[in-house]
């Protein structure tokens, strides 16, 4: 009779324990003030700007924006984050959320920025500078040459 006594305070100990145990870590989770939990970075949080026209071996201006310029990670961090762009880590500084950075696109044309949980791939479209000024200037000797032969006339 001892031994089942003891048995069924020690079983009840236990599942008591257990219940307390519980409880306060309920009440603790109900304590966090989530004012100040940091949000990690996702891709919903930045967006990547390109100019429309990108051309080879030129520095071009990319902008990364964050939707968000009160963003916990951006307070905590002083407006400083680390990215790794093309496999080289640099960290930008953010002013009201943007900051940007000069890439030039030569023999790899593609721009990969990774940090956290963000992650932005794309395969950029990199014309050469001669495909923009030749036309121009076959379309100006097109114009001198018409204007020599009216002046033959």
């Amino acid at each position: 009779m001892k031994k089942t006594l003891l048995i069924i305070i020690l079983i009840s100990n236990v599942f008591a324990a257990n219940y307390s145990t519980a409880k306060n870590i309920d009440e603790q989770l109900d304590d966090i003030d989530n004012s100040i939990v940091i949000d990690r970075i996702t891709n919903n949080d930045i967006e990547v700007q390109l100019p429309s026209v990108i051309f080879t071996f030129t520095e071009t201006p990319v902008k990364i924006k964050f939707n968000n310029p009160q963003h916990t990670r951006l307070l905590i961090n002083e407006n400083k984050i680390h990215f790794i762009i093309n496999g080289d880590d640099k960290e930008l500084v953010f002013v009201d959320g943007i900051a940007s950075f000069n890439q030039s696109f030569s023999d790899n044309n593609s721009l990969n920025i990774y940090t956290e949980e963000f992650s932005y791939s794309n395969k950029i479209t990199a014309y050469p500078m001669w495909v923009f000024i030749v036309p121009v200037l076959l379309i100006i000797g097109w114009l001198i040459f018409r204007k020599k032969n009216k002046g033959k006339k």
